[in-house]
């Protein structure tokens, strides 16, 4: 390969007249100019870099460049701090501009953090190379003096001077563009590391080392998490991990990934950053026991209902699963609950229920409230547009803002409500839900639990889906059948309750059978028997 520096000079040994010579070696001295300028200009690299950053869609850049000093080295550098935010794929397009960008940006370090707004705070440390003019030149390539015969001698020394100026730069340039450092493969990485799986980042810095900071859910999670940082491009030096409420909070040290210019990076196609925290949406622990009486008739009814510390709003939620019957719990009705109803009818089970305090309204819509009893509803619409809903504890203003969705007549129905409340409906009017709610929440809001009033708020990501759970976390919350046909109960970490039946997967196993005392599930190690706790008081 030849020197780029060799290349600079070759044109002047191929015989053309010196004022063309003269033109050719000003118009590479421009164009390295460009890319190495000679001496630092802090005004002008702070309008290049607030120029990408504009243009590449980030938000309130923040450019301010530190003072220059005196150097006699080959280059020095204009050191330029840049705050910003903006989406996680304008920030790696922002790094793209800069890769490509004609004058030499290298990034010395990079700080993430989530912004609001699913967006990403940026804070870099750039440096944009120049040539001092205190630095040395080498001496003008040999052979170009005898070239300059009949050259005045002025012109002649400044012309060797130049070609020694040139030269210099194009060593300078190469050497810094083998050296640039840029975090397009480190953005990439950690995009592609956190992609699918539960898991939100709070911090990310990359400088010559990097390091990772977040949060997690679920077992599997960690273990494929950790099983992709190995076979990735992160060098790790060092995984901490450590039990946060129902994640696990981790730390990850190691070797910054580094990658030639010309690699065809993958790019992001997710967001990894967030503020979410860790929560589980669950009671407070203290459980009401109920067991139905020993049955007076002959037939069994179809439902068999074992609980084990069961949110109270759980409860319907298991119900309207097992029969389709739709339920508005009140935010009132907190508390967790143990029942054993075997083989009893829906009407039965509800009156057994109201035994714990709460109240439940006739159908087809029945409210739940440990207030008051709810009257009976008049029949359902026919005519109006219907909508299936399954919420627990969600924002009055988010119900109302899906009702008005699946019900244009509602579009300009007032939405700014505070309190929370529970739906689990299935094609119910969308009127009938609405005022059914309005009406829980005039009677049993909670304006103390409400957010302020905004934007809904976005979907979790520290919350496992139901074949991600692992063996370990499989701890049974309730058997249930409608006609005997079982299935099992499990909340996840973040306070759901998932619903497995024979053949569903899990993280590292299967279930094979559910049964009315326990849940079979066969694991890498063999068969694994999970029985159901007994109701304690």
């Amino acid at each position: 390969m030849v020197p780029l520096a060799l290349l600079v000079v070759l044109p002047a040994l191929a015989g053309r007249p010196f004022p063309e010579e003269r033109l050719l070696l000003d118009r590479r001295l421009e164009t390295l100019r460009r890319i190495l300028p000679d001496g630092p200009n802090p005004p002008a690299d702070r309008a290049l870099v607030l120029e990408m950053a504009q243009s590449t869609g980030l938000e309130s850049p923040d450019v301010q460049p530190r003072p220059p000093f005196d150097s006699r080295s080959p280059s020095a550098d204009v050191v330029v701090d840049l705050t910003a935010v903006g989406a996680y794929d304008e920030v790696d397009r922002f790094f793209r501009q800069a890769a490509l960008s004609p004058r030499l940006v290298d990034v010395e370090s990079l700080a993430l953090s989530p912004a609001p707004g699913d967006a990403v705070r940026l804070v870099a440390v750039l440096r944009l190379p120049y040539r001092p003019e205190a630095a040395p030149l080498p001496a003008p390539p040999e052979g170009l003096r005898g070239n300059l015969v009949g050259v005045p001698r002025p012109q002649a020394d400044q012309y060797l001077r130049d070609q020694a100026l040139a030269v210099a730069k194009a060593d300078t340039i190469d050497t810094l563009r083998r050296n640039r450092r840029n975090p397009r493969l480190f953005l990439s990485e950690v995009a592609n590391v956190t992609r699918g799986r539960p898991m939100v980042l709070a911090q990310a810095t990359v400088g010559e080392d990097f390091f990772l900071r977040g949060l997690a859910v679920g077992e599997a999670t960690l273990k494929g998490f950790e099983t992709r940082l190995e076979r990735g491009f992160f060098r790790v030096a060092q995984v901490l991990l450590a039990r946060q409420g129902t994640c696990y909070r981790f730390e990850v040290r190691g070797r910054s990934p580094i990658v030639g210019l010309d690699a065809e990076i993958p790019l992001p196609t997710s967001q990894p950053f967030s503020a979410e925290q860790c929560r589980s949406d669950r009671d407070p622990p203290g459980t009401t026991v109920l067991r139905a009486p020993p049955p007076r008739r002959a037939q069994r009814g179809p439902l068999d209902l074992r609980l084990r510390d069961v949110d109270w709003a759980d409860v319907f939620g298991i119900l309207h699963q097992l029969t389709g019957e739709a339920f508005l719990v009140d935010p009132d009705v907190t508390g967790r609950i143990s029942v054993d109803f075997p083989g009893v009818e829906l009407e039965e089970a509800l009156s057994l229920l109201q035994k714990g305090g709460v109240k439940v309204s006739p159908g087809p819509l029945r409210r739940v409230s440990r207030a008051r009893a709810a009257a009976a509803r008049p029949a359902l619409a026919t005519d109006a547009p219907r909508i299936s809903l399954t919420v627990k504890r969600a924002e009055v203003r988010d119900v109302l803002a899906a009702l008005a969705e699946a019900d244009p007549s509602l579009a300009n129905a007032t939405r700014e409500l505070p309190g929370r409340v529970t739906v689990w409906a299935r094609e119910i009017p969308a009127t009938d839900l609405r005022n059914a709610v309005l009406e829980a929440v005039g009677a049993a809001g909670s304006p103390e639990a409400a957010l302020p009033a905004g934007l809904p708020a976005p979907p979790r990501r520290l919350d496992l889906r139901p074949d991600e759970l692992s063996v370990e976390e499989f701890e049974l919350a309730g058997l249930v059948a409608n006609g005997g046909r079982w299935t099992a109960l499990v909340y996840s970490p973040a306070g759901t309750v998932y619903v497995y039946r024979a053949g569903d997967r899990l993280a590292d196993g299967t279930v094979s059978a559910v049964e009315s005392t326990d849940a079979l599930l066969q694991t890498e190690e063999g068969p694994l028997r999970v029985v159901l706790a007994p109701a304690n008081r």
